[in-house]
């Protein structure tokens, strides 16, 4: 669903943000087929959002629920347990919001690439930052811990001219 659209390659990133790949499993599903848990958890946590759609999926043999939202210029994709337990919150972010080793590592990596999205990624207390960066005809997907260390990269992504 979302442009649920993190994409792991080692085990470590797996477990940190592995939840948030496009599955195979995964089919959006009416909101109202969502457990109350996870829609209590949701409406109590972002108040002001308006849900865009709700997905299930199965991951490590458990169905979890993903709402997509957006909350001002804050795009929000929230995947959930069934018992309204959180597993990981991804949002888009401005990448000035960024820390700044975060912010260096990408402009030194791609002085010349755009930017065409940033995410933060929060899962338990780990905090990743997700860019994807058009880098001549092709996108990049990087993803760095806060301290401006790479911890995963796809590469190649032909970009349609």
């Amino acid at each position: 669903m979302k442009s649920t659209r993190y994409r792991l390659v080692c085990g470590t990133m797996l477990f940190l943000v592995g939840t948030t790949s496009v599955s195979a499993q995964e089919q959006e599903v009416s909101c109202e087929d969502v457990p109350m848990a996870v829609h209590a958890t949701f409406t109590q946590a972002y108040p002001k959002a308006t849900i865009k759609g709700c997905a299930k999926e199965v991951e490590e043999g458990e169905t979890v629920y993903e709402i997509t939202s957006i909350e001002g210029e804050t795009g929000r994709d929230v995947l959930f347990h069934v018992d309204g337990m959180v597993i990981v919150v991804e949002e888009t972010i401005a990448v000035g919001t960024a820390p700044d080793p975060v912010q260096q590592a990408v402009h030194k990596m791609y002085p010349d690439g755009v930017i065409t999205l940033a995410e933060k990624i929060m899962r338990d207390a780990t905090v990743l930052y997700e860019f994807r960066v058009k880098n001549d005809d092709t996108l990049e997907e990087i993803v760095f811990d806060s301290s401006g260390k790479e911890v995963e990269h796809k590469s190649g992504t032909e970009v349609e001219q």
